[in-house]
């Protein structure tokens, strides 16, 4: 199949050959199969164009491939499976595989979401979310006279002088504050569109829309109100303890947002490698040690080259994922590597995806079954960055003792972060998508985040700076992935309980672990929980027991537990 199909005519016979074929129960597991390879070489063609078009996307060739896909191709592909999904389900007779319980439960609500009107919204919408990425990849961040971008003044932040943190941070709000007015009338076209994909589907919003489309079967808005309420009791209060002994070693008054990643200590911000080759050769190591398996496939990966790590000035600054092309057997890791000990953690978290994928991905699975949903698929990854933690010291590893310490503390500080703008992203989304007034303003939006910030964040001076910190919610998941974010923390959940696991027997962890990443998406999510090593929980008590935990490796003190 070519790599470059921009037109529909170059998949309609296949699609049309499986409408017209003649289907029995007995004929459904071959026919299953071929409808499958379809999806399969469909998602490949959109992988490589969308790798084609992040590689430098002020390529206007790539970009118009890209774009003629998914405005000429893909609404036709979403039309034709929706006529076969239909054609299965109307199959009488018929008794699945055990393992296919989960995606036919998928493929009926699909199908029963599908309304023809909203295939030109969905590939309008996709548009629009490409926008952000073309806006941002432009942004520059002036510091001292030179345009950086804006992960390379992020390493500024790093530095032991508090004026040239304070210079960077200003810097880079200021470069998303010029991009801003263009970012407000993206997400004002977005939020239309997506208002009114909820209607015709006959939702009285998005966000209970979204819900059902996302396959969220295992959990509710209410669970996810229980989780914002436990982050907010059990998280924050251990993050403002961190912020505050940041504080006392930095000697000040109060914390401001330009003191909260560099080190405390005044040591020169870490440099883990000089190089993405130096970079891909220590992850090959920290794999090969962490199990043979995981170091020959990602040895595979840089093989077949399906890393792009160099920090090329035109890709996206900030933007990391993982894809997958299918009929290769091999995922492809995009990010922009400028030598930071964050970009470390990135590309364990991306391996952790790429391990997943070429778990579950075997070519006899049907696609539907690759893959996990979300929630668990970011177990696979965050629990990566976790279990690569003791061996991120030499020899194997990028740092000497000290500084390994280093990174495993700042960490386990970014994880609890990473708690708080999770439930502060999740709960701005949810008044968003299912509170906000028809007409609101970006004024509002605005204030909202400031609002949901708030509740949430503890610790950090931030007075005089509510007109850059407004923005906050100028992220790509707002724009591309609209409601995709409380996932890492449940995810985290289950991640923490996997490293707490392997504290006690490693070799068991790593097996369960790696057991229940090959399930991909068969198994409802408890289940998935369950065999790796976890319980799936939105509580406070679960919560209390995991900070505690982390406190401990933080301080030595549980003092949150009971």
């Amino acid at each position: 199949m070519p790599q470059t199909v921009t037109a529909w005519t170059q998949l309609a016979p296949r699609y049309e050959a499986l409408a017209s074929d003649h289907l029995t129960p007995e004929h459904a597991p071959d026919w299953l199969r071929h409808w499958s390879d379809l999806e399969k070489d469909v998602w490949d063609i959109r992988a490589h164009l969308t790798r084609a078009k992040d590689a430098n996307p002020s390529d206007r060739d790539a970009e118009e491939a890209y774009l003629a896909f998914l405005q000429h191709v893909q609404p036709e592909v979403t039309r034709a499976s929706h006529g076969l999904n239909q054609k299965l389900l109307a199959l009488s007779g018929w008794q699945p595989e055990a393992q296919h319980e989960q995606m036919l439960r998928q493929l009926r609500n699909a199908a029963a979401l599908f309304r023809e009107e909203n295939v030109t919204l969905e590939t309008e919408a996709h548009r629009l979310a490409n926008e952000f990425n073309k806006i941002t990849g432009a942004q520059r961040a002036v510091v001292n006279g030179e345009a950086l971008t804006l992960p390379e003044a992020q390493r500024l932040l790093l530095q032991p002088d508090r004026g040239v943190r304070e210079s960077a941070w200003r810097a880079i709000m200021a470069a998303r504050l010029k991009s801003a007015p263009q970012l407000d009338a993206v997400f004002l076209e977005l939020l239309k569109l997506r208002r009114q994909m909820a209607r015709n589907a006959g939702f009285p919003n998005y966000r209970d829309y979204v819900w059902q489309a996302m396959n969220r079967f295992d959990y509710s808005p209410r669970d996810t109100r229980t989780l914002h309420e436990a982050v907010e009791q059990t998280v924050t209060p251990l993050l403002a303890r961190v912020f505050a002994e940041r504080r006392a070693a930095f000697g000040l008054d109060a914390l401001r947002p330009w003191d909260t990643s560099a080190d405390s200590q005044g040591r020169a911000a870490l440099v883990p490698f000089t190089g993405t080759q130096e970079l891909e050769d220590i992850a090959q190591r920290i794999f090969e040690a962490l199990d043979r398996d995981l170091g020959a496939q990602f040895a595979r990966m840089r093989e077949g080259g399906y890393l792009d790590l160099e920090p090329r000035a035109e890709k996206v600054p900030g933007y990391g994922y993982c894809d997958y092309f299918p009929r290769a057997l091999q995922p492809f890791i995009y990010w922009s590597a400028v030598g930071t000990d964050g970009d470390v953690r990135v590309l364990m978290h991306e391996a952790g995806h790429a391990f997943h994928f070429l778990a579950s991905g075997q070519p006899h699975h049907l696609v539907w079954n690759f893959m996990s949903p979300i929630e668990f698929a970011e177990v696979g990854s965050q629990a990566m960055e976790l279990l690569t933690l003791p061996l991120l010291e030499r020899p194997v590893g990028f740092y000497d003792a000290e500084d390994a310490a280093r990174a495993r503390r700042d960490k386990l500080e970014t994880v609890l972060r990473q708690f708080i703008s999770q439930a502060t992203a999740d709960a701005f989304q949810q008044w968003l998508y299912a509170e906000a007034p028809e007409d609101v303003t970006i004024a509002q939006i605005d204030a909202k985040w400031l609002e949901c910030a708030a509740r949430f964040e503890r610790g950090v001076d931030t007075h005089g700076l509510d007109r850059e910190r407004a923005k906050g919610w100028q992220f790509v998941h707002v724009f591309a992935y609209p409601l995709y974010m409380l996932e890492y923390s449940l995810a985290w959940i289950g991640a923490l309980q996997i490293w707490r696991g392997a504290q006690h027997n490693p070799a068991l962890a790593l097996e369960r672990y790696k057991a229940a990443l090959a399930l991909g998406g068969t198994c409802p999510l408890p289940e998935l929980f369950e065999a790796a090593g976890a319980r799936f929980a939105f509580d406070e008590a679960t919560l209390r027991e995991l900070m505690g935990f982390v406190e401990e490796q933080l301080f030595g003190t549980p003092g949150l537990q009971g």
